[in-house]
C-alpha cells in the first residue's frame, strides 16, 4: 500500500484517532488491510505426511513407559507444522494414533466434538457407545457422535492401534466449550444414581450391523435417536463390507479425479455420518492416471492398502505407503498416483466438505490433461 505524506496537524489527528479507536476496541481497516487480506499472515495447514515407520516405534515405546492411568488415552497427536502451536491437522480436524495394550481401557467420557476411530491393527479392541460395545478389526470405522458417552479398551491378546479424528478445531473456533466430561452416572436398583468409570452394555452384540447392515432397508419399529448429540445411529462401519462395495463398482467408469469411491452415510437420512465431516474410501486401480483437482475443503487421508504419492501443483510431492497418514489442505491442486503396478490403492479419507457445503463455501475444480479447468 502506497504511503501518503501528511502535514503535522493531520498526522497528530491521525494518531489521536488511532489511540481513541484502540481504547474502544476498534482497529483501523486502512492500517490492518494487509494483515486481514494477505494469506501470508494466516495460519494455514500445509501438505504433510506422517509416516508409519516413524510413528510406530514411538507408540510402542510410549506403551511401555506411559501408563494408561496417566495418559487417559495414550495417543500421539498429528501436529501440522503450518498450524503450530496448535496440535491440529487442519483448521477443522484434529487427530492422533492411539495404542491400547491387552487388558487396558479408558474411562467413559463425552465431549462436544464428534469423534471417530479408524482401526490400523489388532483384534479385540472396542469402543462402547451408548450401551453398544463396538468390536474392532483393521479398517473398521467406529463413530462417537458429539455428546455421546463412550469408552475404549482392548480385550484381545495383541496391542490395538487406531487413528482418532475429531472436528475439535471447528468446535473450538465456534467457542463450543471443548470440555471433557467424566462424571458418568447410571441408575442402580432402587433408583440411586451411581458414578461409574465404564458403561453397562445394554445393546445386543453387533447392534449397528443387525439394525442397519442391509443397505436400503431401515427398521421402522425402533427409535433411531440414540446419543444426545447429532450423527448416524449406526456406530460401526465394517471394512469387509466397504471392500465388497468397492469391488461391486469396478465395472463402472471411475471418477477422473477420485477413482472409485464410497462414502459412509447415516442410513436413516443418507447424509454424512456426522454433520461436519465426510468419511469414505477411494480406490485407485493399477495404471489409473487421475486428473488434478482442487477444492475449498481439506482432506485427511490414511493409506489402508498400497503405496503411492500425491502430486501437487507447486511441484511438492508426498510419498506414502501403508498406514501413513497425510493431509491435503484446501485450495491445493493435487492428484493421487498408485505406484504399485499389481495392486489396488485404497485411501481412507475424512473431509470437512459437509461443513463447507452447509456454509455455501464448497467449490471443486478439475484440471484436465489439456489444461482446461472445469467446475465439478
Amino acid at each position: 500500500m502506497a504511503s501518503v505524506q501528511l502535514d503535522s496537524n493531520k498526522q497528530l489527528e491521525r494518531e489521536t484517532l488511532t489511540k481513541s479507536s484502540k481504547q474502544l476496541g476498534l482497529t483501523e481497516y486502512w492500517a490492518e488491510r494487509e494483515i486481514i487480506e494477505n494469506p501470508a499472515y494466516r495460519s494455514i495447514a500445509q501438505p504433510f505426511v506422517w509416516h508409519w515407520r516413524d510413528m510406530q516405534p514411538l507408540l510402542a515405546k510410549a506403551s511401555d513407559i506411559v501408563p494408561m492411568e496417566e495418559a487417559y488415552r495414550r495417543a500421539l497427536l498429528f501436529a501440522n507444522p503450518g498450524l503450530a502451536p496448535k496440535a491440529w491437522m487442519t483448521t477443522t480436524m484434529y487427530g492422533g494414533c492411539s495404542w491400547y495394550n491387552p487388558g487396558e481401557s479408558a474411562e467413559v467420557h463425552r465431549h462436544p466434538p464428534s469423534a471417530s476411530r479408524f482401526v490400523l491393527s489388532g483384534d479385540g479392541g472396542w469402543t462402547a457407545v451408548d450401551g453398544e460395545k463396538c468390536m474392532m478389526s483393521r479398517g473398521d470405522l467406529i463413530l462417537t457422535p458429539n455428546g455421546s458417552w463412550h469408552n475404549h479398551g482392548n480385550d484381545g491378546k495383541e496391542p490395538v492401534i487406531w487413528m482418532d479424528l475429531l472436528d475439535l478445531p471447528l468446535a473450538e473456533n465456534l467457542n463450543n466449550s471443548w470440555v471433557m466430561e467424566y462424571d458418568y452416572y447410571e441408575q442402580e436398583e432402587g433408583g440411586e444414581a451411581a458414578k461409574r468409570s465404564t458403561q453397562t452394555i445394554t445393546r445386543t452384540e453387533d447392534y449397528s450391523q443387525k439394525i442397519y447392515g442391509i443397505g436400503g432397508v431401515k427398521p421402522t419399529f425402533l427409535s433411531h435417536k440414540r446419543a444426545a448429540g447429532y450423527g448416524s445411529p449406526m456406530y460401526v462401519y465394517r471394512w469387509k463390507h466397504t471392500v465388497e462395495a468397492l469391488n461391486r463398482l469396478r465395472e463402472f467408469l471411475a471418477d477422473p479425479c477420485d477413482g472409485i469411491s464410497v462414502e459412509f452415510i447415516d442410513p436413516t437420512t443418507g447424509d454424512s455420518v456426522v454433520p461436519t465431516l465426510s468419511f469414505g474410501v477411494h480406490m485407485f486401480e493399477p495404471g489409473f492416471e487421475p486428473d488434478f483437482q482442487r477444492k475449498t475443503a481439506s482432506t485427511v487421508y490414511c493409506v489402508i492398502q498400497g503405496k503411492g504419492r500425491t502430486e501437487m501443483d507447486n511441484g511438492k510431492v508426498l510419498d506414502w505407503e501403508e498406514n501413513d497418514i497425510f493431509v491435503v489442505p484446501s485450495s491445493t491442486w493435487y492428484r493421487h498416483i498408485n505406484t504399485d503396478p499389481s495392486n489396488d490403492l485404497m485411501l481412507y479419507a475424512v473431509s470437512d466438505e459437509p461443513t463447507l457445503k452447509k456454509l455455501g463455501f464448497l467449490r471443486r475444480q478439475r484440471r484436465q490433461a489439456d489444461g482446461n479447468v472445469t467446475e465439478r
